[in-house]
């Protein structure tokens, strides 16, 4: 038998997990966290647990097409449950963990939900509060539930195995057959189900082996939200249809820790993220002596340099190995890349990480393109852009400069939305993106601005707000920003400051040590940081200046309503909530 198989002919998703547990029964699939330490699960395991629950359902009565919801944290159910509920030609509905109870049954309702899988503790209390207002949820599933009225995942799983009605349930899903239902993350008021069909999802996987060769002890760790189409194609169908192992992060807060324990050499992750990480790095370096200083500067120069005489080749070799490797070594010692997504990722932020010997593969996609649209070759990448179109994607611009593609990725529909989905999928195919950009002469897609956060002034001027925020937030003085100023005749933002960076400049003015809130509000912080953003956007246009900020002394987070699961900034809400302090700005 061959170790390997062509994903192109691959008719749908549990077809291809089926395969490689065949190919490589005692390979590790999955890495459960367990006193501190990783211990694995292998392809067989997870395939004769995905079979024995797709049994269970059977046994439930599920019948194709029928839409059953789950929320749960990333964990190796999470990848047992899915495929289950793809091999019986079922519809699965990812929720995402912070989904208040109201969202969860906008969701559920929405979709028709008629089952949930769910793991425990909040999320249970959660969607237990949201099934009062779900009529049409009528079985719940947990993980060992106490609560007697709800099934045991385990117990849909101690029957036996219905190899002949499962191959015979199978044998009728086509790559036709809708997949998946995931709702957008939430920037809008209600999130529309993006209606993802086997082949939406198999076109990404039959464009991954142009794109990257993997290793056959590649490891992933995931952290990010699978109800994301980002970490669901990057981090669950494709690890599984490729034969990679999948380790999962206690909680996005452990992720440092986590780095340390799997020694992933994969990692989907977001540019906020990534920022985060550069100014934390980037803090401490700071605070060293300053001839180390030096040295790390001059690592980041000679890393830039493409072409270098041989004794900046050595020196840059030698830098390496003295700083990279201890750097690397905080990310576990064998990440290999990181693939980056959900927003775009600053020229900075790229550069700092390769000059780091951690490449960072940016893509980009949308939830209605199954998401990929675009990856940066990492044997050529170019940082700014994100990259080219995959195989089997096209890609134009329209007149105004909205980013348009077409191909065998592109969704379905919105769920129950034909006019919503008339207007994102033209009569030709053509998605039309919302996002602003331009291609170079080699085929490389720069992203500008998206399309409807676009400020147009009192001048009549277009301005991004995202290519602004972008440059400010990669200075280690700056952690998030918000640009206001449509219909106005200048540009305001909200800034909130790195506490770190702004404590040390306070130290070094000599102001007196004060709680955080004073000194945001103090007039001096605000002048700093001020005179520093000014410095930033030097080389813009004069209609793209900052004239005047406010600095929050609290962080924009999703628990507060004001970033997505991908940690993606809810402009509207954001101007909502701050509605009287931006106008004061004026």
């Amino acid at each position: 038998m061959p170790d390997t198989f062509d994903i192109r002919a691959i008719r749908h998703l549990p077809e291809a997990l089926f395969r490689q547990a065949e190919l490589h029964p005692y390979q590790p699939a999955q890495w459960r966290r367990k006193h501190g330490t990783y211990l694995p699960i292998t392809y067989m395991e997870l395939a004769t647990r995905v079979r024995r629950l797709a049994s269970g359902l059977l046994r439930e009565g599920v019948e194709a097409g029928d839409r059953i919801a789950i929320l749960m944290e990333n964990r190796p159910e999470w990848a047992i449950v899915d495929y289950a509920i793809l091999s019986t030609g079922a519809v699965s509905v990812p929720l995402y963990c912070t989904y208040r109870p109201q969202d969860i049954a906008y969701v559920l309702n929405d979709a028709g939900v008629g089952m949930a899988f769910v793991s425990g503790g909040n999320l249970l209390t959660h969607l237990l509060a949201a099934q009062q207002d779900c009529p049409g949820l009528r079985r719940i599933i947990a993980l060992n539930p106490d609560d007697a009225r709800l099934a045991r995942m385990e117990d849909l799983e101690e029957g036996e195995v219905l190899e002949a009605a499962l191959q015979e349930r199978m044998a009728q899903i086509d790559r036709n057959a809708l997949a998946t239902i995931v709702y957008t993350s939430g920037t809008t008021a209600n999130p529309k189900g993006v209606m993802l069909s086997h082949g939406n999802i198999l076109a990404n996987l039959d464009a991954i082996p142009d794109i990257i060769a993997f290793q056959r002890d590649e490891m992933l760790l995931s952290f990010l939200p699978l109800a994301h189409a980002l970490e669901r194609m990057a981090g669950h169908f494709l690890p599984y249809s490729f034969g990679i192992s999948v380790a999962f992060a206690e909680r996005p807060d452990t992720v440092a820790k986590n780095l340390g324990e799997a020694r992933p050499t994969l990692m989907i992750t977001v540019p906020r993220m990534l920022e985060v990480v550069r100014n934390r790095i980037l803090g401490q370096i700071g605070k060293q002596a300053a001839w180390k200083q030096r040295l790390f500067g001059l690592l980041l120069k000679l890393a830039a340099r493409p072409q270098k005489p041989f004794w900046q080749r050595w020196l840059h070799r030698w830098l390496d190995r003295r700083i990279g490797d201890t750097v690397r070594q905080r990310f576990g010692g064998r990440l290999r890349m990181l693939i980056s997504g959900g927003a775009p990722l600053s020229q900075e932020t790229g550069a700092f990480f390769h000059a780091l010997g951690i490449p960072v593969i940016e893509g980009y996609g949308l939830t209605e393109s199954a998401p990929l649209l675009t990856v940066n070759p990492i044997d050529a990448p170019r940082l700014g852009s994100v990259g080219r179109a995959i195989a089997n994607v096209e890609l134009r611009l329209a007149e105004d400069g909205e980013i348009l593609a077409r191909g065998p990725n592109i969704m379905q529909g919105y769920w129950r939305q034909p006019e919503a989905t008339r207007q994102a999928v033209d009569e030709d195919g053509w998605l039309h993106t919302g996002d602003i950009g331009r291609i170079d002469e080699d085929g490389y897609l720069y992203i500008t601005d998206r399309k409807k956060d676009l400020i147009v002034n009192s001048g009549g001027e277009n301005i991004a707000p995202q290519r602004i925020e972008a440059r400010l937030t990669g200075d280690a003085l700056i952690d998030q920003v918000v640009i206001y100023g449509d219909r106005k005749p200048y540009l305001v933002a909200l800034v909130v400051p790195n506490e770190e960076s702004l404590r040390a400049w306070a130290k070094e003015q000599g102001l007196p040590d004060t709680d955080w809130a004073s000194l945001c509000a103090s007039p001096l912080a605000r002048k700093h940081v001020q005179t520093r953003i000014n410095a930033l956007l030097a080389g813009f246009n004069p209609f793209e200046q900052i004239r005047r900020i406010f600095l929050l002394d609290e962080p924009l987070t999703i628990d507060n309503g004001m970033l997505t699961p991908t940690l993606k900034i809810k402009r509207r809400q954001v101007h909502a909530a701050f509605a009287d302090r931006f106008e004061a700005l004026y």
